[in-house]
């Protein structure tokens, strides 16, 4: 299969805080990983190098151009219904459907006209799911 991440001397310092230094990591195509830490231990940071949001991380990151993040926060638009939420920059035709399909995956298929205000937090982090599920990414990175 080869590797979907290969991760080499990722560093990151925050001001005088080093949080990451040194850390390598390989990640083959089609397994699933959990990294478990105490709060404040580095895991969104490493996530966030890997999502390629953080321009000032350090060494070799080679992850697939295709994926999605969804944040510990959901950050929904909350002007927008929730079938416009997994819609989201999606182009052609069949996008109506292919988001319809990702709510009916994450079990929120009657929610499509919701405003994201009226669900709860769990539901609401099941449409983010779905919004990143919709791009059939790569790499799927979940914090």
């Amino acid at each position: 299969m080869g590797a979907a991440v290969d991760v080499t001397g990722l560093r990151r310092v925050f001001g005088e805080r080093v949080v990451l230094d040194s850390i390598d990591l390989r990640i083959e195509s089609g397994q699933f990983v959990a990294m478990l830490g105490r709060s404040g231990s580095g895991k969104s940071t490493v996530l966030r190098a890997l999502a390629g949001l953080d321009p000032d991380a350090e060494g070799s990151i080679r992850v697939p151009v295709s994926r999605s993040v969804v944040f510990q926060n959901p950050r929904l638009f909350p002007w927008k219904r929730v079938l416009a939420n997994v819609q989201l920059k999606l182009q052609g035709a069949d996008s109506r459907r292919r988001a319809l399909e990702a709510l009916g995956e994450v079990g929120l298929l009657d929610h499509a006209r919701a405003w994201p205000a009226t669900l709860s937090g769990g539901e609401a982090q099941r449409v983010a799911l779905a919004r990143a599920l919709v791009r059939e990414p790569d790499l799927l990175l979940l914090d």
